[in-house]
Order: C-alpha cells, then sequence, then structure tokens
C-alpha cells in the first residue's frame, strides 16, 4: 500500500483534500474478491463517516506497477474507490499512467515492499501524452459541468498540467495554482475563484459562471491545451 499525493507533499487541508492510496495486489481481482473489498469499504466508512467521500484508492495488479505487464498489449484489470463512485473494475488504460506516475515519483510506503522495488517509472513522453489526453477531455467536457465543486476540479486540474508540460515537475493543486496565476495573471480571478470553491467544498452550488469567469476558464483550458500540443507533437494520439 502506498500513499501519494497532497498527503505527502505537504498540501493536505484537512476536511477537503482527498487521500490517494494504491495498493499493489497480486492476486486476481474477481468477483469474490471485489465484493469483500467493497464490504470492507463499507465497513470502515461505518466507522470513520467523515472519509465517505475523502478516500480514493486504486488496486492495481502489482505486475503492472512494476513494469512487467504490457497495459497496452493486454490491459490488466485494476479496481478504484474514489470520492462520488463506488468500487468498480475497469481495464487499466492510459489514464491510469499517471497515478502510476505519481506514486514512482511521489509516493511513500504504508504498507508491504518498498515503493522503489514496487512501482518503476513511466517515460517522459509517456507522461506528457496522458497530461495532453486528460487536459483536452477536461475542455471537451468543461460545458457540462454544472457545480462549482467541478468547476474548481476543471480549473485546478489545467493548472497542474500546465505546471508539468511546462517544468516537468509535479505539485498539489493549491501549488500549481500559485504558480498559474503568476505565470498567467489574465486567469487570476477564476484560479482565486476555483481555490475558494474548492476550499468552500462548494460541489453542491449549481448558480450558473459569471461571463467573465466562464470565458477566463476556457480561454485557461485552451492555453494549457496550445501547450499540450507544443509539448507533445508526434505523441498525442499515438496511444
Amino acid at each position: 500500500m502506498y500513499l501519494y499525493g497532497s498527503a505527502v507533499s505537504g498540501d493536505y487541508d484537512e476536511g477537503v483534500s482527498d487521500i490517494d492510496l494504491m495498493a499493489a495486489v497480486t492476486g486476481e481481482l474477481s468477483p469474490d474478491v471485489l465484493s469483500a473489498l467493497d464490504a470492507g469499504h463499507h465497513r470502515f466508512w461505518s466507522g470513520h463517516p467523515e472519509f465517505t467521500d475523502r478516500i480514493d484508492l486504486i488496486y492495481a495488479p502489482a505486475a503492472y506497477l512494476s513494469g512487467e505487464l504490457d497495459a497496452s498489449a493486454t490491459p490488466p484489470i485494476l479496481a478504484t474507490v474514489s470520492p462520488g463512485s463506488p468500487l468498480h473494475a475497469e481495464p487499466v488504460s492510459q489514464e491510469w499512467i499517471l497515478n502510476r506516475h505519481l506514486v514512482h515519483d511521489t509516493g511513500v510506503t504504508v504498507h508491504g515492499r518498498p515503493l522503489e522495488c514496487a512501482v518503476t517509472a513511466v517515460p517522459a513522453e509517456t507522461v506528457r501524452a496522458a497530461v495532453a489526453r486528460k487536459v483536452l477531455s477536461l475542455r471537451d467536457g468543461a460545458a457540462q459541468v454544472v457545480h462549482r465543486g467541478g468547476h474548481a476540479y476543471v480549473v485546478l486540474t489545467a493548472c497542474r498540467a500546465l505546471l508539468t508540460l511546462t517544468t516537468a515537475r509535479h505539485a498539489s493543486k493549491a501549488d500549481a495554482a500559485r504558480w498559474a496565476r503568476e505565470r498567467w495573471p489574465c486567469f487570476r480571478p477564476v484560479i482565486d475563484a476555483a481555490l475558494e470553491w474548492r476550499l468552500g467544498q462548494a460541489v453542491r452550488d449549481e448558480t450558473p459562471l459569471p461571463r467573465e469567469l466562464s470565458a477566463q476558464r476556457d480561454g485557461l483550458l485552451d492555453a494549457v491545451c496550445r501547450v499540450a500540443e507544443d509539448r507533445t507533437a508526434g505523441v498525442v494520439g499515438h496511444g
């Protein structure tokens, strides 16, 4: 079991931040195993309701994390449980490359094999391509986001992507937002609003965005997508 994200980086906000965990699984994630894991999560939440929407946990095959499996050839199955989403299983996709990358680069061992022996590095070009895909997906879906918590996620994730694509380093949402607002002062109002919505946990606020903030959100996404396309020329779209 490996802990990563804001709980490790030092930017964990009590009562707001998710707890990001990756579990390396050596056995098969069969229906019986998934059922037992689901029951275990519900027992945990019954005893600790304050964490009901705070756990972001991925159960991934140990052979995939160690690089012994090629996910592009025969995608293995992993299981996830995240805020707003119950435990479910799905094949490993390119989306999960970023989680594996973050675990390798920023994680700490909670239990079991030392992280450095269990999780291999992800090539830099693969990381850039995955970040670019995520940003393009965010832009495609931004118009369907209706609540302020979702807008905050879109804006702050775009900031993190911009930082990674520009500097090749990773940071928390708050750190990336601070960096982006200095680099792109024209987007400061929507970045500051996103930080306020996140800390206020405005997940049920569906008040329409003011036109100015909506335009800034779209402008930020367009700017980050242009950087993504520049940084991943010849890579995006191939895997």
